[in-house]
């Protein structure tokens, strides 16, 4: 079975879109402007029902519309897995999953959604699927339906955020089939609670009602959603420092960097970890100034390292050489103790355990 399905608009084309069509990266806009979603959704519900219809297994469903063109530009769908996670990244470089080419102000490697690992999920929409959509430190990250600029959230259910000028919507599938006509879906469409990682208490989720259904015509029916969608909003992908645990907290490990240029060691402390880090040699990276990467083959963002589930995993962020383990190319791996993950062919990472995640 397939456990990654991709997508993309007609008149797509990926050739040239790789790190040499952009030197550089757009900055956020003055101010976001307020996504409206729902009128969206019901004048593109049919292409979304396909993407869903075709879906049929536990996973999570990406569908981008192009708020300027008023189309669809291209969708993902991503599996879960038994014990593992498994990714897609969305930008403007040829390697990604879901690739966006018609705004600059998106970075080439701007947004990765993890599905994490499969549980005995039920329910409507496959509403119990958990996901994470983290952004790769672009400075403008996505912005939520209230309006909000996130650096990360943690879904249970559908989400709807805004990149750039794309609208993603994410829902969760392998439960109850959604119905074609409009009127049913959107009945059937749980409303979305945006919260803080602070305010994550489900008595809270209850009592706070956030989004923009007002001002739409869409939900303006006598049939109650089915339940909520949460999404927390938590902090994005630590900023670590060469040699050196970030904060001052207790290191549990250590990333050792070697290629023909060098070596550089990472201290990562357990925040670090749970939050991300990002391995390449761009500036907005934790190996910034590491001799070690300062290759070509490196890519700018090249790895994520996030603590999921109790392990470590590396997710390749749709860099443009790879990476691999043993030899055999790999886009996600859960790394052990003492364990040499190859970068590109030009650099090694190896993760030293000094204490239990």
């Amino acid at each position: 079975m397939r456990t990654r399905v991709i997508e993309l608009a007609d008149g797509q084309d990926r050739a040239g879109a790789g790190n040499l069509r952009t030197m550089a990266m757009v900055g956020p806009r003055a101010r976001a402007e307020k996504p409206r979603p729902l009128p969206l959704i019901a004048l593109r519900w049919r292409d979304v029902h396909a993407t869903l219809a075709a879906a049929r297994e536990v996973g999570v469903a990406v569908v981008a519309i192009d708020t300027q063109r008023d189309r669809v530009a291209g969708s993902m769908w991503i599996a879960a897995k038994p014990g593992m996670i498994n990714v897609g990244v969305v930008g403007r470089h040829g390697q990604c999953d879901l690739f966006l080419d018609g705004d600059a102000a998106l970075s080439l490697r701007h947004l990765v959604l993890i599905v994490e690992p499969a549980t005995d999920w039920g329910g409507p929409g496959g509403a119990d699927v958990r996901y994470r959509l983290i952004d790769l430190r672009t400075g403008s990250g996505f912005v939520d339906e209230a309006g909000r600029m996130l650096e990360a959230a943690t879904a249970l259910g559908p989400a709807f955020v805004m990149v750039g000028r794309y609208l993603l919507l994410c829902f969760p599938t392998g439960g109850d089939e959604w119905p074609l006509e409009l009127d049913a879906a959107m009945a059937m469409l749980p409303e979305r609670i945006y919260v803080d990682e602070r305010d994550a208490e489900p008595d809270r989720w209850q009592r706070q009602r956030r989004g923009f259904a007002e001002g739409t015509n869409v939900e303006d029916t006598s049939v109650k959603p089915i339940g909520a969608s949460v999404i927390t909003a938590v902090r994005g992908p630590a900023r670590a420092r060469i040699a050196a645990v970030d904060g001052g907290e207790a290191k549990i490990g250590q990333f050792e960097l070697t290629s023909r240029l060098g070596h550089d060691v990472i201290d990562v402390g357990a925040e670090a970890l749970r939050r991300g880090l990002l391995l390449g040699r761009y500036s907005r990276c934790d190996t910034a100034g590491a001799r070690s990467l300062a290759l070509e083959r490196i890519s700018r963002v090249h790895v994520l390292v996030i603590e999921i589930a109790g392990r470590v995993w590396m997710i390749d962020a749709a860099s443009t050489n790879g990476i691999a383990v043993g030899g055999k190319t790999v886009r996600v791996h859960a790394v052990h103790d003492g364990e040499r993950v190859d970068l590109g062919g030009a650099g090694v990472v190896c993760w030293r355990v000094d204490r239990a995640v």
